[in-house]
Protein backbone atom coordinates (compact mmCIF):
# COMPACT_ATOMS: atom_id res chain seq x y z
CA UNK A 1 0.00 0.00 0.00
CA UNK A 2 1.46 3.70 -0.97
CA UNK A 3 2.61 5.68 1.19
CA UNK A 4 -0.37 8.56 1.87
CA UNK A 5 2.53 11.43 2.67
CA UNK A 6 4.36 10.54 -0.58
CA UNK A 7 0.65 11.23 -2.27
CA UNK A 8 -0.06 14.21 -1.12
CA UNK A 9 1.05 16.88 -3.79
CA UNK A 10 3.91 18.76 -2.63
CA UNK A 11 3.19 23.07 -2.13
CA UNK A 12 5.18 25.03 -3.67
CA UNK A 13 7.23 27.82 -1.13
CA UNK A 14 7.12 31.51 -2.50
CA UNK A 15 9.86 33.12 -2.73
CA UNK A 16 10.54 36.76 -1.44
CA UNK A 17 12.00 39.02 -3.25
CA UNK A 18 15.18 39.25 -1.43
CA UNK A 19 15.26 43.39 -1.42
CA UNK A 20 11.33 43.82 -0.09
CA UNK A 21 12.48 43.52 3.55
CA UNK A 22 15.03 46.46 3.30
CA UNK A 23 12.94 48.19 1.01
CA UNK A 24 9.81 47.98 3.36
CA UNK A 25 12.05 49.27 6.04
CA UNK A 26 13.36 52.31 4.37
CA UNK A 27 10.16 53.36 3.04
CA UNK A 28 8.47 53.51 6.70
CA UNK A 29 11.49 55.38 7.81
CA UNK A 30 11.24 57.79 5.03
CA UNK A 31 7.68 58.14 6.06
CA UNK A 32 8.17 58.70 9.37
CA UNK A 33 10.72 61.47 8.91
CA UNK A 34 8.84 62.63 6.42
CA UNK A 35 5.70 62.84 9.22
CA UNK A 36 8.50 64.41 11.62
CA UNK A 37 9.37 67.15 9.36
CA UNK A 38 5.55 68.21 8.32
CA UNK A 39 3.76 67.81 11.75
CA UNK A 40 6.27 68.06 14.64
CA UNK A 41 7.08 72.40 13.97
CA UNK A 42 8.12 74.45 16.96
CA UNK A 43 5.06 76.83 17.72
CA UNK A 44 6.25 78.13 20.90
CA UNK A 45 8.88 78.86 22.77
CA UNK A 46 8.90 79.38 26.54
CA UNK A 47 11.65 80.54 28.92
CA UNK A 48 11.94 79.74 32.75
CA UNK A 49 14.34 80.50 35.36
CA UNK A 50 15.19 84.44 33.99
CA UNK A 51 16.00 87.37 35.81
CA UNK A 52 18.50 89.68 34.59
CA UNK A 53 17.67 88.71 30.70
CA UNK A 54 14.02 89.07 28.76
CA UNK A 55 13.10 85.78 27.55
CA UNK A 56 13.92 87.25 23.87
CA UNK A 57 17.34 87.56 24.99
CA UNK A 58 17.80 83.80 25.50
CA UNK A 59 15.70 83.02 22.19
CA UNK A 60 17.90 85.14 20.29
CA UNK A 61 20.94 84.26 21.55
CA UNK A 62 19.69 80.30 21.34
CA UNK A 63 19.23 80.80 17.50
CA UNK A 64 16.31 78.53 17.33
CA UNK A 65 13.10 79.74 16.25
CA UNK A 66 8.98 79.27 15.54
CA UNK A 67 8.88 76.62 12.82
CA UNK A 68 11.59 74.49 13.26
CA UNK A 69 11.47 71.28 13.69
CA UNK A 70 10.91 70.00 17.25
CA UNK A 71 13.19 66.84 16.56
CA UNK A 72 16.03 67.91 14.36
CA UNK A 73 16.93 70.87 16.56
CA UNK A 74 20.57 70.48 17.63
CA UNK A 75 19.84 71.03 21.53
CA UNK A 76 23.70 71.21 22.79
CA UNK A 77 24.83 73.56 19.97
CA UNK A 78 21.88 76.10 21.28
CA UNK A 79 23.11 75.57 24.47
CA UNK A 80 26.27 76.67 23.27
CA UNK A 81 25.12 79.81 21.86
CA UNK A 82 23.26 81.20 25.00
CA UNK A 83 26.51 80.28 27.10
CA UNK A 84 28.44 82.20 24.66
CA UNK A 85 26.18 85.20 24.13
CA UNK A 86 25.14 85.91 27.69
CA UNK A 87 27.55 85.92 30.65
CA UNK A 88 24.89 85.50 33.27
CA UNK A 89 23.61 82.28 32.32
CA UNK A 90 25.26 79.55 34.50
CA UNK A 91 22.71 76.59 33.19
CA UNK A 92 20.67 75.84 30.03
CA UNK A 93 18.69 73.27 29.24
CA UNK A 94 16.45 72.74 26.34
CA UNK A 95 13.70 70.57 26.75
CA UNK A 96 10.63 68.92 24.35
CA UNK A 97 7.23 69.37 24.88
CA UNK A 98 5.01 67.48 22.47
CA UNK A 99 3.71 68.19 19.94
CA UNK A 100 4.58 71.61 19.33
CA UNK A 101 6.76 73.45 22.10
CA UNK A 102 10.49 74.11 23.57
CA UNK A 103 10.94 75.07 26.92
CA UNK A 104 14.45 76.86 27.65
CA UNK A 105 15.15 76.65 31.35
CA UNK A 106 18.01 78.14 32.89
CA UNK A 107 19.65 79.82 35.76
CA UNK A 108 21.49 82.73 35.69
CA UNK A 109 24.80 82.79 37.90
CA UNK A 110 25.33 85.93 41.08
CA UNK A 111 28.31 88.17 41.00
CA UNK A 112 29.99 87.51 44.08
CA UNK A 113 33.49 88.91 43.73
CA UNK A 114 35.85 90.53 41.35
CA UNK A 115 39.43 91.15 40.62
CA UNK A 116 41.46 93.37 38.12
CA UNK A 117 43.71 93.08 34.90
CA UNK A 118 47.01 94.56 34.34
CA UNK A 119 45.86 97.73 32.90
CA UNK A 120 43.62 98.42 35.74
CA UNK A 121 40.57 96.97 34.67
CA UNK A 122 38.01 95.10 36.78
CA UNK A 123 36.13 92.40 36.30
CA UNK A 124 33.06 90.86 38.04
CA UNK A 125 32.75 86.95 38.39
CA UNK A 126 30.59 84.29 39.55
CA UNK A 127 31.40 81.25 42.32
CA UNK A 128 32.60 78.99 39.11
CA UNK A 129 35.07 81.74 38.63
CA UNK A 130 33.61 83.24 35.26
CA UNK A 131 34.04 86.55 33.66
CA UNK A 132 30.57 88.12 33.49
CA UNK A 133 31.63 91.71 32.76
CA UNK A 134 34.03 94.37 32.24
CA UNK A 135 32.72 97.12 35.60
CA UNK A 136 33.69 100.44 37.02
CA UNK A 137 34.03 101.24 40.95
CA UNK A 138 30.60 102.02 40.79
CA UNK A 139 29.16 98.29 40.11
CA UNK A 140 31.37 96.45 42.39
CA UNK A 141 29.66 97.74 45.99
CA UNK A 142 28.90 95.07 48.20
CA UNK A 143 31.25 92.28 45.86
CA UNK A 144 34.32 90.76 47.45
CA UNK A 145 37.70 91.96 46.12
CA UNK A 146 40.46 89.24 44.50
CA UNK A 147 44.14 89.97 44.94
CA UNK A 148 47.06 87.49 43.60
CA UNK A 149 45.85 86.26 40.26
CA UNK A 150 47.02 87.80 37.38
CA UNK A 151 44.63 87.48 34.25
CA UNK A 152 45.46 86.66 31.04
CA UNK A 153 43.60 88.08 27.90
CA UNK A 154 40.24 88.10 29.94
CA UNK A 155 36.89 87.31 27.90
CA UNK A 156 33.48 88.27 29.38
CA UNK A 157 31.46 84.98 29.09
CA UNK A 158 35.00 82.78 29.95
CA UNK A 159 36.12 81.34 32.66
CA UNK A 160 39.76 83.02 34.54
CA UNK A 161 42.93 82.42 32.37
CA UNK A 162 45.40 83.14 34.83
CA UNK A 163 49.81 83.37 34.93
CA UNK A 164 49.79 80.98 37.78
CA UNK A 165 47.71 79.15 36.65
CA UNK A 166 44.90 76.62 37.15
CA UNK A 167 45.48 75.52 40.99
CA UNK A 168 44.80 79.13 41.97
CA UNK A 169 41.38 79.13 40.01
CA UNK A 170 40.55 75.93 41.17
CA UNK A 171 40.96 76.83 45.11
CA UNK A 172 39.24 80.02 44.36
CA UNK A 173 35.99 78.67 42.74
CA UNK A 174 35.93 76.70 46.17
CA UNK A 175 36.61 79.01 48.38
CA UNK A 176 34.16 81.10 46.46
CA UNK A 177 31.14 78.15 46.41
CA UNK A 178 31.12 78.07 50.11
CA UNK A 179 31.01 81.38 50.34
CA UNK A 180 28.32 81.58 48.67
CA UNK A 181 26.29 78.25 49.86
CA UNK A 182 26.47 79.33 53.53
CA UNK A 183 25.56 83.40 52.47
CA UNK A 184 28.38 84.83 53.72
CA UNK A 185 28.74 87.11 51.19
CA UNK A 186 28.83 90.41 53.22
CA UNK A 187 30.84 88.72 55.84
CA UNK A 188 33.75 88.81 53.67
CA UNK A 189 35.49 91.86 52.12
CA UNK A 190 38.97 90.61 50.79
CA UNK A 191 40.45 87.24 49.54
CA UNK A 192 43.82 87.01 49.36
CA UNK A 193 45.28 83.72 46.65
CA UNK A 194 48.83 84.88 46.33
CA UNK A 195 49.90 81.97 47.69
CA UNK A 196 48.19 79.07 46.63
CA UNK A 197 49.35 77.19 49.27
CA UNK A 198 48.08 79.28 52.31
CA UNK A 199 45.38 81.39 50.96
CA UNK A 200 42.93 83.78 53.50
CA UNK A 201 40.58 86.10 53.43
CA UNK A 202 38.99 88.73 55.75
CA UNK A 203 35.64 87.68 57.80
CA UNK A 204 33.31 89.91 59.58
CA UNK A 205 35.80 92.54 59.78
CA UNK A 206 37.30 90.55 62.75
CA UNK A 207 38.97 87.84 61.88
CA UNK A 208 41.42 86.75 59.50
CA UNK A 209 40.87 83.37 57.93
CA UNK A 210 43.93 81.21 57.15
CA UNK A 211 43.24 78.37 54.87
CA UNK A 212 46.60 76.59 54.07
CA UNK A 213 46.60 73.64 51.67
CA UNK A 214 43.81 72.51 48.67
CA UNK A 215 42.20 69.86 51.03
CA UNK A 216 38.44 69.43 51.76
CA UNK A 217 37.77 73.38 51.65
CA UNK A 218 34.21 72.33 52.75
CA UNK A 219 35.81 71.15 56.29
CA UNK A 220 38.05 73.59 56.77
CA UNK A 221 34.62 76.33 56.76
CA UNK A 222 32.76 74.21 59.33
CA UNK A 223 35.66 74.25 61.68
CA UNK A 224 35.83 77.86 60.98
CA UNK A 225 32.31 78.52 61.38
CA UNK A 226 32.42 76.37 64.78
CA UNK A 227 35.48 78.87 66.47
CA UNK A 228 33.68 81.94 65.71
CA UNK A 229 30.80 80.61 67.32
CA UNK A 230 32.46 79.69 71.14
CA UNK A 231 34.28 83.28 70.53
CA UNK A 232 33.02 86.51 72.14
CA UNK A 233 31.25 89.28 70.39
CA UNK A 234 34.46 91.71 70.57
CA UNK A 235 37.46 88.98 69.99
CA UNK A 236 39.45 89.36 66.84
CA UNK A 237 42.45 87.65 65.45
CA UNK A 238 43.23 84.93 63.40
CA UNK A 239 42.14 81.83 62.43
CA UNK A 240 44.70 79.41 60.98
CA UNK A 241 42.97 76.27 59.62
CA UNK A 242 46.44 74.66 57.67
CA UNK A 243 46.57 71.79 59.63
CA UNK A 244 44.17 68.76 59.11
CA UNK A 245 41.49 69.03 61.92
CA UNK A 246 42.35 71.41 63.34
CA UNK A 247 41.10 75.69 63.88
CA UNK A 248 43.95 77.26 65.92
CA UNK A 249 42.61 80.44 67.11
CA UNK A 250 45.54 83.56 67.83
CA UNK A 251 43.65 86.96 69.39
CA UNK A 252 44.97 90.28 68.83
Amino acid sequence: MPDNAQQRPRRRRKKRNPLYGPLSFIVICAAMIFGMSVFFRVSTIEVTGINRYTEQDVIEASGLEEGDNLFFINRSSATSRIFAKLPYIEKAAINRKLPAKLVIEVSESKAIAYLTDSSGGIWIIDRGCKLLEQSDTAGISGLIRVDGISLVEPTSGEQIAAEDGLPKVAYLSQILWQIQGRRMELDVSRIDISNVGSPSFDYQGRFTIRLGPDEIVEDKFDRMVNVVNRLAPGDTGTIDLSVEKQANFTPQ
